[in-house]
Formats: C-alpha cells, structure tokens, sequence
C-alpha cells in the first residue's frame, strides 16, 4: 500500500493506516500531549517536498504546508519524523512541532561550507545496498556503514543483484564483523524473505546507497508489487539514474515500513568519530595498544597499528582508508570551531 498519494492542501484522506502501523510508541504521544496545542493533530511524516508535506495522522492523510523551505530555522521535518500539526485559517494544516528524533542519518550538508544535513529519522535498521554488478568499492560501502551505524539504528548490509554478480560473495565476508549481511535478487527473488524477516511489523528500515544498486527494486521485491518505479544501469560503468527523487515512507503488507531514498553521490561524515571506530573497529583495537594515545599510526615509534601493518596483519589499504576518514573529520571539526568563533550567535550552527 503506497501512503503517498498527493492530496491538496488541508485534504485528509478517507482512508490511512493507524498510527500503530506506523510505529508510534507512548513516548511520541506523551511528547506531542506536553508540547502541541489541544487543536493540534499528530502525524508521521511520509513524504517532503519544497515547503510541503504529506503527513498521516489517525484521521487519514493530510498535506501540510512546512518549514523546508526555511533551513536556517530550528528544525525542518524530514520524512520520517513525528509531528505536531495546527490548522491556520489562511493556509490550512502547518507543521508546529518536530518531535524528537529517536534516531536519525546525518550527513555533512554538500550546499553547505560546514552544516548538518537530516536525510531521514526515527528509522529502526539503515540497510546499506551495494550492487554486485558492479565493481568492488570498499570505501564507499565503509563511509556508507559510518553513516548508518551513526544513525543510532541497527546496520544491516544488503548485496544486491545476486543474478549479475561480479565478484565471488566470499570477497565480502568482512562486512560481517561489521553487521549483518543479507545477499539477495531482486530478480529471482533470492533473499528477499530473509530481508524481509529483518523487519518487524511496525519497525522502519531505509535503504540507503548509490544509484543502480537496486534499492527500489528491493522495496518492490518485498512489497509483492510494483510500489516505486525503476530505471536500467548504463552497461558501461553499471550506473543508474535517480529513479527515485525523494525519500518516502511505504507501508508493506507485512506490517513492516520502508523508506525509499534516492541515490546518495556526496557521502560526507558528520561528527561520526564512534561510528567510525566501530566500522574499523580492526584499527581500533590495535590503536590501544600504541606507545602514544594521540599516535596518527603514520611514523610514530612503538605503534601497533603500524606494526601490524608490517607483519602483513592488517592491510595497508584499508589503515589509509581509515586514516583518511579521521583526517577529513578532524579538519571539519576545525573548520566548525572557526565558524562558531565568526558567527557566535548563528542559529543553525549553534
């Protein structure tokens, strides 16, 4: 059941799912009683466009006018999130309240010098897709892993196109100390009903990765039917088009709930230093043992990073990667301080 049917300003739907299918908790309400007016409505926010979104709430549908246009403001809904509606006589049902997020995917805002980006929230599992038809990329899969472990929800990897595969399934057991991993086609349908164990009536995953991995192939896999369109792959470099354009909130039959998003180019990290420990978490463990707490595991004597490196048991490729990744959040935290200290009372990065 596809919830994103495009309704007009301050129309409610005749039918919507409850709000106990969408996974609303206690908490959400006890929120939304102490901070939204008596008149208000609650709702979970299923799609955003520019200055709109479409919300359900337990009387059905609602589009709501909303504050993504104003970013600079405190909080602008994205999909996912639970909110607080108010009716305006002048523009009909507006989105007051953001509620807390439970969790949410942040990433560095690629129109931005140094800010925040919320790409979706309150998710359960964030699956990282990546498709074997296409050549391995271990950095990427690793920035995308940092992305979802940060998130505050559960890591799931998701090798798609088990039909077209290109590489042995083998050369990727490592991800498993990473989290679960899940093979799958959505063509011959292998896999999909091990996916589809993963999620729960109620719990929300989002598919997250580049275009061409076959995320929107995979939601359709799982909800039986074609609820999302999809595009072909250019046969030169296995790239795909953004089929997708937005990220929406799906209802499957099962009870479980998905978000759709599309392809991901720009994977810039956000203040992920613990997630990123934990997807090297090989790196990590040895770092412990260095002579020096501060060691950058480059030239520093009596570190055991380095060593390891020498002995052949840890691959050097793989400590550049990481080292990268630590150098890139260093510099955007230096870069954060020196904004804080031009623009002390700067709202959004405060």
């Amino acid at each position: 059941m596809l919830l994103t049917a495009r309704p007009t300003v301050a129309h409610v739907s005749e039918s919507s799912p409850g709000l106990g299918r969408l996974g609303l908790t206690g908490t959400v309400r006890d929120e939304f009683a102490a901070v939204a007016p008596a008149a208000g409505q609650l709702g979970r926010v299923v799609r955003v466009d520019r200055g709109e979104c479409d919300v359900v709430t337990d009387g059905g549908q609602i589009r709501a006018l909303s504050d993504s246009q104003r970013a600079q403001s405190d909080v602008a809904p994205v999909t996912g999130d639970w909110v607080g509606l108010t009716a305006d006589e002048a523009l009909g049902w507006v989105v007051s309240h953001v509620l807390t997020r439970r969790t949410s995917i942040v990433r560095r805002d690629p129109a931005e010098r140094a800010s925040d980006q919320v790409l979706v929230s309150n998710v359960d599992k964030v699956a990282v897709v990546h498709g074997l038809d296409q050549d391995t990329n271990e950095a990427r899969i690793e920035r995308f892993l940092v992305l979802a472990i940060d998130s505050g929800a559960e890591p799931i990897v998701v090798l798609n196109k088990l039909d077209k595969s290109r590489t042995e399934v083998s050369e990727w057991d490592w991800l498993g100390d990473v989290a679960p991993v899940v093979h799958t086609s959505a063509v011959d349908g292998r896999g999909i009903e091990d996916l589809q164990s993963l999620i729960a009536p109620g719990e929300t995953i989002v598919f997250v990765g580049p275009s061409g991995v076959g995320k929107s192939s995979l939601v359709n896999a799982l909800a039986g039917e074609e609820l999302v369109p999809t595009g072909k792959v250019r046969e030169g470099d296995r790239r795909g088009r953004h089929t997708t354009t937005v990220r929406e909130l799906l209802l499957l039959g099962s009870g479980g709930i998905v978000i759709d998003t599309p392809g991901i180019r720009a994977i810039g990290l956000w203040a992920a230093d613990v997630a990123l420990d934990e997807v090297f978490a090989d790196v990590y463990s040895l770092s412990a043992q260095c002579k020096f707490r501060d060691c950058t595991h480059r030239s520093e004597p009596g570190c055991a990073v380095g060593a390891a490196v020498a002995e052949g048991t840890l691959d050097s490729t793989r400590l550049s990667r990481y080292q990268l990744l630590w150098q890139e959040l260093a510099e955007q935290a230096r870069e954060i301080e020196e904004q804080n200290r031009r623009s002390p009372k700067g709202r959004r990065h405060r």
